[in-house]
């Protein structure tokens, strides 16, 4: 990725609360040595610019940024990319092997849960950029200790946040990426909107809203004719 060519947005493109990111992340590959092939893509690629955007904004060179449903690697890759050092969680081993070849070696990934992050030191986080999944609506693995697989996400979710506000620096940020969603009522799913209150609920403080304008993507799920598209995603940005 070429982090120069975004130094030249314009600042109403930085600092204003709609942002509009059509890309998404080129699928990536990776080499399995034990399997000889290569290995699908994680399946809800996060666009680059999204995070280096948050990550510009919210950190500087030489601190540390976390993801604690890292993926395929898209927020420590940038992070990396703009001279930060990164810390990734992961249940499934295929996507943190996914993610350390994206970054040639670099970074801390761990394959576990991040209910406990105990190999973080408190306070030690300038910022945390992640999407967690949520509800089931994509299928990210079978592993029953995956977030997207429980009924109730709630109770899992809170525990990663606290882990979150414990290992952030004091005024370090905590920027969650979230989705609305159908509740199979032909309703939207007040989901997003819980975990502003969630995160309350830990001790951080709400600090604003970004819009990602998708542009023309469009959802795969549940179109109906009598309502628009959603076509955005939500930014809760948090401050401890």
């Amino acid at each position: 990725m070429k982090i120069g060519r975004f130094r030249k947005l314009r600042n109403l493109d930085w600092l204003g609360s709609v942002w509009r990111i059509t890309t998404v992340n080129p699928f990536v590959k990776y080499f399995d040595v034990k399997k000889q092939k290569l290995m699908e893509t994680h399946i809800a690629p996060f666009p680059e610019e999204l995070a280096l955007r948050l990550i510009t904004l919210y950190s500087k060179r030489r601190d540390y940024v976390l993801d604690p449903f890292c993926g395929s690697g898209t927020t420590n890759y940038v992070a990396l990319s703009l001279k930060r050092k990164t810390i990734g969680y992961d249940l499934e081993q295929k996507y943190i092997d996914m993610a350390r070849q994206r970054c040639g070696g670099r970074g801390m990934f761990i394959c576990k849960g991040s209910e406990n992050m105990k190999e973080v030191y408190s306070n030690s986080m300038q910022l945390c950029v992640t999407s967690p999944p949520y509800l089931n609506l994509r299928k990210y693995s079978n592993n029953p200790k995956n977030i997207g697989n429980h009924k109730d996400p709630y109770p899992a979710l809170k525990k990663v946040f606290k882990e979150v506000y414990r290992v952030l620096k004091p005024r370090g940020h905590f920027c969650l990426n979230v989705a609305g969603a159908p509740d199979g009522k032909g309703n939207c799913h007040r989901f997003p909107f819980d975990m502003i209150y969630l995160c309350q609920e830990i001790g951080f403080r709400f600090k604003t809203t970004i819009i990602w304008d998708k542009g023309i993507t469009l959802r795969e799920w549940n179109i109906e004719n009598n309502k628009p598209n959603e076509n955005h995603e939500y930014v809760w940005v948090m401050e401890k």
